[in-house]
Parts: structure tokens; C-alpha cells; sequence
């Protein structure tokens, strides 16, 4: 096996050792509406089927390769993104759930990564299969795990940012007016 093959590995290991483990399971994704409640699925199953496919690609066909540096830059993009999650559930403490649900008392949480945006989470996602494409050295990765991922964890968040608005009301839109949704300065 070789360093590549090794570091996809253990990031796929931690990732889901994180996610599955470190976090509420998959199964436990909260009453919201069932539109809503698709998109959270999806969310997590079509990064999950598209990695398989991914790594199945990889290894009856080997790497449609990008190259050593951005395999290592891949790398720490995973690592990165696994450390933003953590911080971003951290963060939330009891206010963390998987999916967009309301609760009892619910504040607007402000510390942490939450100072520089809305839903750190989401972003840790999209870093995470940015690197994961990268890590994996293909294009292909880079068009059907990414760009997909990036567009559902985009549509997540404005479906929370509308259920926040909703539910919290002037408090929360005085937040957001704040912060960018995902990307600090940009978006």
C-alpha cells in the first residue's frame, strides 16, 4: 500500500470514527420537516456512496492523479476540517443536533468558530471533501464528491438560516448581518 493509499485510509478511519462515534449516529437525525429531513439525509449519504464509489475506482483503476503535493495538501485539508468540526460541536455543546430541528431554550451560541460564521460545521464538510478529492489525487473525486457535497451543505445552510430567522426571530438576523454563512469575508 502506498503513502497515498495509507493517508485515505486514515483520514476515511477518523472521519468516521468522528461522525459515527464521536458524534450522535447517523439514525439520529431530529424531527424536522420531511423536506428538509431528505436534504440532511442526502447530505450524508451522497458524500458516503460517492466515496465507495470513489475508492472502488481507485483501486480497479487506478489514480487519475493531480500529483504528490496536492495529495499532502489534500491530507491537511482532511485534518483541518475533521479539527473544525470537532470545534464547531464543541462549540455548540447541547445545542448540537444532525439536522435542522427546533429546541427548548435555544440560544444563539457565538463562541468559537461561531465568531466567524454561521454554520462552521457545514464548512468543515465541504474543506473535508475538498481535501478527500485532493487526497485521492482525482478529478473525478473532485467533480462528483465536491461539487455535489458543496451544493447540498450550501442549501443546508440556508435552510437553517431560514428555520434560525424563523424561530429566534431579530435576534438572529442581527447575527447573521455579522457573519458569513460559510466563508469569512466572502459568502
Amino acid at each position: 500500500m502506498n503513502h497515498v493509499a495509507t493517508a485515505l485510509w486514515v483520514i476515511l478511519i477518523a472521519f468516521f470514527v468522528e461522525e459515527f462515534v464521536l458524534i450522535k449516529p447517523i439514525f439520529a437525525i431530529g424531527e424536522s420537516d420531511p423536506a428538509t429531513r431528505r436534504l440532511e439525509r442526502a447530505a450524508i449519504w451522497v458524500p458516503a456512496i460517492t466515496i465507495g464509489v470513489a475508492v472502488a475506482t481507485l483501486k480497479f483503476h487506478g489514480r487519475i492523479t493531480l500529483g504528490g503535493t496536492v495529495n499532502a495538501l489534500g491530507f491537511l485539508l482532511c485534518v483541518a476540517a475533521l479539527g473544525l468540526r470537532y470545534w464547531s460541536r464543541r462549540a455548540l455543546g447541547r445545542y448540537f443536533t444532525i439536522g435542522v430541528i427546533k429546541q427548548e431554550g435555544h440560544v444563539i451560541v457565538q463562541s468559537g468558530p461561531y465568531r466567524f460564521v454561521r454554520h462552521p460545521g457545514y464548512l468543515a464538510f465541504i474543506v473535508f471533501y475538498l481535501g478527500l478529492a485532493l487526497l485521492m489525487g482525482s478529478w473525478l473525486a473532485l467533480v462528483f464528491l465536491f461539487i455535489p457535497s458543496s451544493l447540498l451543505f450550501v442549501c443546508l445552510s440556508r435552510v437553517e438560516d431560514k428555520r434560525l430567522a424563523e424561530e429566534i426571530g431579530d435576534e438572529y438576523l442581527n447575527y447573521s448581518k455579522g457573519r458569513a454563512a460559510l466563508i469569512p469575508g466572502l459568502w
